[in-house]
């Protein structure tokens, strides 16, 4: 069950949610940053086109707090850092977690505490590493009554370096069935191909709300025509990073997206929301 904070993520009419991460610079890749390079100045905009959830880091957390936003949205708090999205083939693959960062949880506009389930070719130190993670905060979590929304990501190595998402819905529904037997009380998952197969993500964590992931960046057409089809087959929303914050205008994009997440709009409706 949804801690009150986590359910305040979710529209009241809806029941939906649209998570803009904005966590995006802790992960080793400077490109990564873009779009946000002044966090406080990119915070107010983006919390200022009504998006339910803001994703950050604990500083981040303290940047909005700072800023006089955090009663503007509610947090998901991401508590790990993983070295997996540098742009470089990595020596050793990792994903750490502190338990005392639980504590930043405490602050009333988190929502949620979110962690990967990271699977990179196959590298099970990696994954048991996440596991972990996962079964101590999980549990620290749970008797604080803090909800938690696991990231369950698979992924493969490019030769050239960096990292790329795996759309294959098997694999992908493995992985999301291992973060619910872990207790995740939301997921956060990339999209599969092809993106109708997502029903079966969904299914295989019910009752659990499942929020689609950007991942890479895509055309605006594309982030559009694969949220509408998640919201068809059932995910409660989604979240979107890069795709949105390095938008020539966010706001207009986060419009577009509350039309068809919260209002059922038609794909050709939102289309006209955003200005490229």
């Amino acid at each position: 069950m949804l801690s009150s904070a986590a359910q305040s993520m979710f529209h009241p009419t809806s029941g939906r949610c649209i998570n803009i991460a904005m966590d995006l610079g802790v992960f080793g890749a400077r490109a990564f940053s873009n779009g946000i390079e002044n966090l406080p100045e990119a915070l107010s905009k983006i919390a200022g086109a009504g998006p339910e959830v803001i994703q950050v880091n604990p500083g981040g957390l303290r940047t909005l707090v700072d800023a006089g936003l955090s009663d503007a949205v509610t947090v998901a708090l991401r508590l790990d850092v993983t070295n997996v999205y540098e742009p470089r083939v990595v020596e050793k693959a990792w994903d750490t977690a502190h338990p005392n960062t639980l504590a930043d949880a405490e602050h009333p506009s988190v929502g949620c505490v979110v962690l990967n389930l990271l699977e990179l070719d196959g590298n099970s130190a990696l994954q048991e590493q996440c596991v972990a993670n996962i079964q101590e905060i999980g549990a620290l979590a749970r008797a604080r009554g803090i909800s938690l929304m696991v990231e369950p990501l698979v992924m493969s190595t490019n030769p050239e370096g960096g990292i790329s998402s795996v759309s294959d819905p098997e694999k992908i529904a493995t992985l999301v069935r291992q973060a619910v037997e872990l207790g995740a009380d939301i997921i956060k998952v990339d999209p599969c191909e092809p993106m109708e197969r997502f029903s079966e993500i969904v299914e295989i964590a019910d009752p659990i709300p499942v929020l689609v992931r950007g991942g890479g960046k895509v055309t605006t057409r594309e982030l559009l025509e694969r949220t509408r089809v998640a919201i068809d087959v059932g995910a409660r929303g989604v979240v979107y990073g890069r795709n949105v914050v390095q938008h020539a205008h966010p706001e207009t994009l986060i419009a577009a997206l509350a039309a068809i997440v919260h209002d059922d709009a038609s794909l050709k409706d939102a289309l006209a929301l955003v200005k490229e």
